[in-house]
């Protein structure tokens, strides 16, 4: 069955076509953000002789990071870096010749990526075969069977020795085969769209089902004034009171690091708590405004004046990304809270099925998970299994 498909977001990289399962591949990854991503290029980098498909359920790659749709590089998903404790995604961005990393404005102990976190992904992205990279392929099962017997359609490597293969159904009814298959989607967003025959161990299963996806329901705002920055950083950096038309939970300054003529104030919203409709988005940046506007007001100090304070209300433009709407990256379309930042959980990094089936993505890593740290070190543990296992 051949797969229609849109183009992906990220032009050039993916390629589209119908396969079946006259091979057996080395691996199959599933999920096309960071660490995903990271997977596909250590096994790239490691033999040309290894096969590997990733699918992507979306129309597009990157998972959580993504930039505004105006081209200003604005963060809409992940956005820092800690590099005084994230060794791993810091090590990554220097790798990656050009791309580079400043402080963040309102709080130096932190950095953002020149051109915004989405561009760790293109630049990951642009280096893997386009013909093994496809978005729009949502995988509903998967399930392991016995290799077919005299099959000698496995990859080609020396060890043709396994006795069971995993089979990949696509939403589309189209099945891919492989050795290994590698998990890089959420946890419970994998719960939610996966059947797996057979069933995971009890441990995996309640530790996937009561996994949270880092900031899945958090919509962020950015608002944007054509013009530099012209607030003191003293005051835009800090928490909110989110209530009705009050969505917003946090706010900081969200420029780039260049002096290209715009600014911008970004801000963590719970979307649900503004009266603006669903795709309304200017009425929920406009009350994004209003609530910074009585927050500084409401410091009754005078490097807060009343003109700035209007200056602010009145922005040029708003980019709005609602992740809660996306069904592969949440599971509650309205959240009415935002849920602690997880904590390492070994039973979603263990494997399964003896090995054969992995668990990267950043819940899924031990020392920084739900955050680009995580993702990078899932990625890493993941590929050294892999090759132990080959």
């Amino acid at each position: 069955t051949k797969l229609a498909v849109s183009k992906p977001s990220i032009t050039g990289l993916c390629r589209h076509a119908s396969q079946t399962m006259s091979m057996i591949y080395d691996t199959v990854i599933i999920g096309g953000g960071l660490s995903g991503l990271l997977v596909a290029r250590h096994i790239a980098g490691l033999s040309p002789a290894r096969t590997w498909q990733l699918l992507e359920a979306r129309s597009n790659l990157g998972g959580r990071l993504e930039n505004d749709v105006g081209g200003h590089t604005i963060d809409l998903g992940g956005a820092w870096i800690w590099p005084h404790h994230q060794p791993r995604i810091s090590s990554l961005v220097k790798s990656l010749a050009g791309l580079e990393t400043f402080a963040q404005p309102d709080d130096p102990s932190s950095t953002r990526v020149t051109r915004g976190a989405a561009e760790i992904v293109r630049r990951v992205a642009e280096d893997l075969p386009t013909d093994n990279v496809r978005t729009n392929s949502p995988v509903v099962a998967c399930r392991r069977i016995p290799r077919r017997q005299g099959d000698d359609t496995c990859a080609a490597t020396d060890d043709c020795s396994f006795n069971y293969t995993i089979s990949v159904e696509l939403e589309s009814g189209e099945t891919l085969e492989a050795r290994n298959v590698v998990l890089a989607a959420p946890p419970r967003l994998v719960s939610k769209h996966v059947e797996f025959d057979p069933p995971l161990s009890n441990d995996k299963q309640r530790a996937m089902d009561r996994s949270q996806t880092w900031m899945a329901g958090v919509t962020k705002v950015a608002l944007m004034y054509n013009e530099p920055r012209f607030w003191p950083l003293s005051v835009s950096n800090g928490g909110l009171r989110p209530a009705p038309n009050r969505p917003a939970f946090q706010f900081y300054d969200g420029s780039p690091e260049d002096d290209s003529g715009f600014s911008a104030i970004t801000f963590f919203t719970l979307a649900g708590l503004s009266s603006a409709a669903s795709n309304d988005d200017k009425m929920l940046a406009k009350h994004c405004a209003e609530q910074l506007a009585s927050h500084l007001s409401s410091y009754g100090q005078t490097y807060v004046p009343d003109a700035l304070v209007d200056k602010l209300k009145a922005f040029d433009q708003y980019y709005v990304k609602r992740w809660p709407l996306e069904k592969y990256i949440s599971e509650d379309d309205n959240p009415q809270g935002i849920n602690p930042h997880p904590e390492p959980v070994p039973a979603l990094a263990r494997s399964e099925w003896d090995g054969q089936l992995l668990f990267a993505g950043t819940e899924c890593d031990l020392r920084s998970p739900g955050v680009m740290e995580g993702a990078v070190g899932a990625a890493m543990r993941v590929f050294e299994e892999l090759k132990k296992a080959w």
